[in-house]
């Protein structure tokens, strides 16, 4: 890529983010390997209902949320750790969750779809089927971004409210230059991060998950959704960017963030 296709850079990389199980804790790490699938060792798994197909997910399974994975392995809330290819992962799961479910790796994804509602702070709200992209453990994009501005603008407006990053499950936190909800504006161009460029396809728009408590002192916080509506007048009920991959690679923390 030569130089003048760039620009000044913006920001850096702040964090990384993976998630090796649907809606179950990840983890930070010190750099990600990205393609055009998305995040390498994200969302390589997924608690899905053996039935019916269905991923589960945090939107619907509250209780997915108090499970922590790495690459290899789930540790329950009670303590029990299993690895992945545990026989006993599945029966372990379906105790924890009160329903039969199976473990999926990625070999497995194929045509999938989750639920969720579009009345985020009724959990008693109907719920619809949405599909996963196909192949993929994913809710729509590839890739999923944040920025410390705007978390930073919301928490400013609105200091009552807690808007911790781990509520809203990024890939890629950026530290960048922009007033908050600022990154809206990259919709349709391209942007490098490290070695990665990456398109940015839309806001991210959001469900019951960023209002739902996790482990880690993060409480419920249904006041999120209407909050996020108020103060994002362009996109209300969106914090965050989709994105796809353009060219693949490495991105490490503090690499440079600039726009194309």
């Amino acid at each position: 890529m030569a130089p003048d296709e760039t620009s000044a850079p913006i920001g850096t990389v702040s964090a990384c983010w993976r998630y090796p199980v649907k809606s179950l804790q990840g983890s930070t790490a010190e750099q990600l390997v990205i393609d055009p699938s998305g995040v390498g060792g994200d969302r390589t798994h997924a608690v899905i209902d053996p039935e019916s197909g269905h991923l589960l997910s945090a939107k619907r399974v509250k209780a997915l949320f108090d499970g922590f994975a790495t690459d290899e392995r789930i540790t329950l809330p009670d303590g029990q750790v299993l690895r992945f290819d545990d026989p006993a992962m599945d029966d372990v799961l379906s105790t924890w969750l009160g329903r039969r479910v199976h473990l999926a790796e990625q070999e497995e994804a194929g045509e999938r779809s989750f639920e969720m509602t579009f009345d985020p702070p009724d959990d008693e709200a109907e719920y619809y089927e949405i599909p996963a992209p196909a192949g993929t453990f994913l809710d729509l994009a590839p890739l999923h971004v944040v920025t410390t501005a705007t978390l930073a603008g919301c928490a400013a407006a609105r200091p009552d409210l807690d808007w911790d990053v781990r509520r809203f499950r990024p890939n890629l936190v950026l530290d960048v230059d922009v007033p908050p909800f600022g990154e809206q504006a990259w919709v349709g161009q391209q942007v490098a991060i490290g070695d990665v460029v990456i398109t940015v396809d839309s806001p991210t728009v959001r469900c019951a998950m960023p209002l739902r408590a996790q482990p880690g002192g993060i409480e419920r916080q249904p006041g999120l959704f209407k909050a996020m509506s108020e103060l994002n007048e362009a996109f209300p009920n969106h914090l965050g960017l989709y994105c796809s991959v353009v060219e693949p690679g490495t991105v490490s923390l503090g690499d440079p963030v600039s726009l194309i």
